[in-house]
């Protein structure tokens, strides 16, 4: 059974599933999907062409698959997808996609989005990712898993940070960032591994070792990027935890190391 305060708003068009809450002055728009046991705390705004999977919980004043802050962006049809039981605190902004991107933004399951974070147009959130507050994506932005940012850290366009990565508050991110990293700064540096948070993931002290060894080639050794890349593959290619940090440098453009 649904519990949906005499004062919000559900436009005609909107479905909504069951055991769903939404609090006072709430507006659902008209092309909006809310699936099972999701909850609107108060004066949220959920609009667009959005998808919600089950059991996601928006905070007061929360904007969600509004228009994105984009002058190439004339109205023309996108959408924003969001997976299931993530937690979406206060003020937090959503954008929708763009036809110039990918004409979606989307974001996976059970992350934490603290206060006042935005994620702009086109950017590709995975999941158990924690963004702390006053964080600012811009768009086209790529978010593996398992990453922790810290407040008031401002990520430009088109970065990917891989998993298992932390970035300490306050930190300005101009460039991708490998799986396991460590890093802070304006602009970021890399400080080493996520030794803490892997241990918490589970990962074994041998796996542990073989990426600080992978990280030591890559970043702190006077070979270039190429060279480092191949002589990881040689020496650790064939482990499981460091074919995450081959296929992720391999996949972006521009280089890792800039």
């Amino acid at each position: 059974m649904n519990k949906i305060h005499p004062t919000a708003i559900i436009e005609k068009g909107a479905v909504i599933g069951d055991n769903v809450e939404i609090g006072p002055y709430c507006i659902v728009g008209p092309q909006v999907t809310l699936n099972n046991d999701c909850v609107l705390r108060s004066h949220v705004v959920i609009e667009g062409r959005t998808t919600i999977g089950k059991e996601n919980v928006f905070f007061q004043f929360a904007s969600i698959g509004s228009d994105p802050q984009d002058l190439k962006y004339h109205h023309e049809d996108s959408m924003l997808t969001i997976g299931e039981s993530n937690t979406f605190r206060e003020g937090v902004t959503i954008h929708k996609g763009t036809e110039v991107g990918r004409g979606k933004t989307t974001i996976g399951d059970q992350n934490l989005v603290m206060g006042y974070v935005h994620v702009a147009h086109d950017c590709q959130i995975g999941s158990d990712n924690v963004l702390a507050n006053y964080t600012g994506l811009a768009g086209h932005i790529v978010l593996d898993d398992h990453i922790t940012i810290g407040g008031f850290t401002g990520i430009t366009q088109f970065v990917r940070i891989g998993s298992y990565s932390y970035i300490g508050a306050g930190t300005t991110i101009d460039k991708h960032i490998a799986p396991y990293t460590t890093g802070y700064g304006n602009r970021i540096q890399v400080k080493g591994v996520n030794i803490v948070g892997l241990k918490r993931r589970g990962f074994s002290r041998e796996a542990i070792n073989n990426i600080m060894d992978v990280h030591r080639l890559f970043f702190r050794s006077e070979m270039n990027e190429k060279d480092a890349m191949r002589s990881i593959k040689e020496q650790y290619g064939h482990l499981q935890e460091v074919q995450m940090f081959i296929d992720f440098v391999s996949s972006v453009e521009g280089g890792v190391r800039k």
